[in-house]
């Protein structure tokens, strides 16, 4: 029993590890901050296009965790335990209003 209580409270971790990277790469994006995050690269960005790619490469891990914490966090009902996929799909429609919008800008 002790067993399942550490593997679920490792899950709700690292679930809760990858909502805080989601908030932290998606508030640049939301208010397309435009300034330079780094100046003296050889192809410097705009800090919401650093977001958006970042939040692209993110998408798939943070799935993955939300898939983890699906099953392995037992006691709740599979309805309310589908919550857990919350932020992924709000990841995904912030990866695809990306992608469109820089397909669109050229």
């Amino acid at each position: 029993m002790k067993e399942i209580k550490i593997r679920s409270l490792c899950v709700i971790s690292i679930n809760v590890i990858g909502v805080i990277g989601l908030i932290y790469f998606a508030i640049p994006f939301l208010v397309h901050d435009t300034r330079i995050v780094n100046p003296n690269a050889m192809l410097p960005a705009e800090a919401w296009d650093w977001a958006g790619m970042i939040l692209t490469f993110g998408l798939v891990p943070l799935l993955i965790a939300n898939g983890f914490g699906f099953f392995f966090v037992r006691g709740k009902r599979k309805t309310v335990r589908f919550l857990f996929f919350i932020p992924s799909v709000v990841c995904l429609v912030i990866v695809y209003h990306y992608w469109t919008l820089a397909m669109a800008m050229g």
